[in-house]
């Protein structure tokens, strides 16, 4: 498939911070069915190229930010505050339903890790959101109690110090990081840690500030979430484990879709098979937000429907 897809790049604000990202379109004309995308902690929109190219090849236009405090959006570097994340997605969705190209009424979700947590947290605030996917998503403690031991000491520090000097405790952690699979694939490991962004985000982790990104209790209210949720993880997830997944989809209560994917780690939108993982984001969204369609009119994913035209 090579159908004609066009990109926009969108700023928009959120809790007063500016917000950069990337509009996906499909080619051709009429209203398209939507994603916010969501990146992980650590992480940056130019990460989800492939992944919203593909989407837009298959008729899916995406929005994809960096989101508060990452990549070329404001906010404190590296930091991650769910409530600003949250604010992110809400915001973007104001900016997709004011697109000329974009149907309002077709609106979905995708995040990876603690973009995974933003967007079902996102779901239980906003009624706009019609379809999620998560790949990989953060939804329970990650950390051994010796770890979450010495972070909590850590993050006491960096308040000392904030109080005392006004700025952020901030450790090299690129060392560690290097340590841990992120990406089953050898090679996409190797290239994500070698990275120069990457390298300068783990050169400069905050405490506090990161606490959300591994002390999460997302999983005991996701059982609220009302809008049908599709469940992607590595099978070879070092950082989180596929069990995680499972104890999601079984707390989720709305239709829903779990599939623990074969050569993926953590970065399964990279890894050795993010074609099953483009491929089952695409499918969910097109099934799942044409229903959404049909209750309210037609899109593009169905027939041509002309905006405020019931």
């Amino acid at each position: 498939m090579n159908v004609r897809i066009s990109q926009e790049r969108i700023e928009f604000q959120s809790l007063g911070q500016q917000i950069a990202g990337v509009l996906f379109l499909p080619g051709g004309q009429g209203l398209f069915p939507a994603l916010v995308v969501s990146h992980g902690y650590m992480d940056f929109k130019e990460n989800y190229v492939e992944l919203c190219g593909y989407l837009a090849q298959r008729g899916i236009a995406s929005l994809v930010m960096d989101m508060h405090g990452h990549g070329e959006s404001g906010g404190e570097r590296y930091h991650i505050h769910l409530d600003e994340w949250i604010a992110d997605i809400c915001a973007a969705l104001d900016t997709l339903q004011a697109h000329p190209s974009i149907d309002p009424e077709c609106l979905g979700a995708f995040g990876l890790s603690s973009g995974g947590t933003a967007i079902l947290e996102a779901a239980l605030v906003d009624p706009r959101i019609r379809a999620l996917i998560t790949l990989d998503a953060t939804v329970r403690p990650v950390l051994s109690v010796p770890e979450r031991i010495g972070m909590g000491i850590l993050s006491a520090l960096g308040r000392i110090k904030y109080f005392l000097t006004g700025r952020d405790l901030r450790i090299s952690l690129v060392r560690e990081a290097g340590k841990v699979e992120a990406a089953h694939d050898p090679e996409v490991n190797e290239q994500w840690f070698s990275n120069p962004r990457v390298v300068e985000m783990w050169s400069s982790f905050p405490f506090p500030g990161s606490e959300a990104s591994v002390d999460v209790d997302t999983l005991t209210r996701v059982h609220r979430i009302t809008v049908p949720t599709l469940v992607l993880h590595g099978a070879q997830d070092r950082v989180d484990s596929p069990q995680t997944a499972r104890m999601l989809f079984d707390a989720l209560t709305c239709p829903k879709e779990l599939h623990i994917i074969e050569g993926n780690g953590h970065l399964g939108h990279l890894d050795r098979n993010r074609d099953r993982v483009m491929e089952l984001t695409a499918g969910w969204a097109l099934s799942r937000l044409k229903s959404s369609c049909r209750q309210s009119g037609e899109c593009a994913c169905g027939s041509s429907r002309k905006r405020g035209v019931e």
